[in-house]
């Protein structure tokens, strides 16, 4: 029975830390950007996304940023998320620049390295059939 216990608490500790882990659906689509510090490339990253910040909102991407000194955005990421066990997930090496697009189905869907391209980024998430359904049903703010 103890046993069962530990097995069970395991499992629901696993599955409430993992991004994303419950539910059919996850209700965004997201950009995990993993680096080992906060360096040229993250600060790149981070003006890209400002840059793109229309086209992302439209597309319902949240970007998240992750390194290994600890240097997260936004800055809840660290206390909802166990930072270890993102990187084994995605099979990401601590000293790698890593980007990973992740659909609202919860799959992978695209990954990249240090520098990204936002265009093919776009591209990807519109190609995908419940965003073509979701462009059906509402215009784009960010073509006015």
């Amino acid at each position: 029975m103890y046993r069962l216990l530990v097995m069970f608490a395991l499992i629901v500790s696993f599955s409430t830390q993992a991004y994303p882990s419950y539910g059919q659906y996850w209700p965004h689509r997201s950009v995990i950007f993993f680096a080992p510090s906060q360096d040229k490339h993250v600060e790149q990253f981070e003006l890209e996304t400002l840059l793109n910040d229309c086209a992302l909102t439209t597309r319902d991407v949240v970007t998240l940023i992750i390194t290994n000194d600890g240097y997260t955005q936004p800055t809840w990421v660290e206390e909802q998320f166990d930072l270890g066990m993102l990187y084994n997930l995605y099979h990401v090496k601590p000293d790698e620049h890593v980007a990973i697009l992740i659909g609202k189905d919860g799959n992978e869907k695209m990954r990249w390295g240090k520098s990204t391209d936002w265009h093919k980024v776009k591209q990807t998430i519109d190609d995908m059939p419940m965003r073509q359904r979701e462009m059906k049903d509402r215009q784009d703010p960010c073509s006015i």
